[in-house]
């Protein structure tokens, strides 16, 4: 295992960690990508990922690359002033340096990690060959979600069908007006500002991977509360669903099953 520590265009430090496999020779790595307020480096789900990954017998991998956005985990900086832009510059900063000796990457994103990583490509998609990318309850449309979560404040029992049939956007929009752009939203473990509020809820990334297709898997929970699989408009062709309310997808017996699943999506030829 080798330590990371980078400097970002923005002059703030990231850290995280290189788990380098048997396969020396391997132009290809694997990079995760946490969600909001979420890590890498020591989240269950990413440990187990990668632990199962380089323990197949078809490794074809240089290795796995974990990293902590600014501002959480192992990472410098203040997790407030965090906006779409920061994550995506976190994310060049690490792909800057793994494009020095490397040429082909798979992604495992959560959450938010996918939209990091549209922002990425939109920018980058010619400078990478991508080989998979894992979507683990991806919040692609961050429109409708963040009009979701807004409600969901006060029904915390909200369901994506008593959302889409009761949501109304003036209330909404009078939310955001009532709120500074620089003012504070308390979140689950830190505070963000209501701009980036502002900003995700006018993005919408679905079907922004199309020309992925058959390189994706997407992983789900069936009563996911936080991003609701009713969410995703994107009908991936690849896809494993499970019975459960974990959005992080870290419940022991659904990590197992899932991690050996991806793990071999990775390998597989199509």
């Amino acid at each position: 295992m080798n330590f990371i520590e980078l400097q970002t265009n923005r002059n703030t430090i990231i850290r995280g960690v290189f788990i380098r496999s048997s396969n020396c020779n391997s132009k290809t790595v694997v990079v995760c990508i946490p969600g909001f307020e979420c890590v890498a480096t020591t989240a269950p789900k990413f440990i187990r990922f990668t632990n199962e990954l380089l323990s197949l017998p078809s490794n074809s991998i240089a290795g796995v690359v974990r990293y902590d956005p600014t501002g959480i985990g192992l990472s410098d900086g203040e997790y407030h002033r965090t906006t779409i832009d920061t994550l995506v510059d976190d994310l060049t900063t690490i792909m800057n340096y793994l494009l020095v000796n490397y040429e082909k990457f798979s992604f495992i994103t959560h959450s938010l990690g996918i939209c990091v990583l549209i922002e990425y490509l939109k920018l980058n998609k010619q400078k990478i060959e991508i080989n998979k990318i894992i979507l683990l309850a991806p919040a692609l449309n961050q429109c409708k979600l963040h009009r979701y979560w807004f409600m969901q404040q006060k029904q915390p029992n909200l369901t994506w069908e008593i959302f889409k049939n009761n949501f109304q956007e003036s209330n909404f929009v009078e939310y955001l007006n009532n709120h500074s752009s620089d003012q504070l939203k308390p979140c689950r473990a830190y505070e963000i500002t209501y701009e980036f509020v502002r900003i995700c809820s006018t993005k919408d990334y679905s079907f922004a991977l199309a020309d992925y297709q058959n390189q994706i898997l997407h992983i789900h929970a069936n009563a996911d509360p936080v991003v609701p699989i009713e969410s995703v408009k994107d009908r991936f062709i690849h896809n494993r669903i499970f019975s459960s309310t974990d959005h992080d997808l870290e419940e022991p017996n659904i990590l197992f099953e899932w991690t050996k699943q991806a793990s071999k999506f990775i390998y597989e030829t199509f």
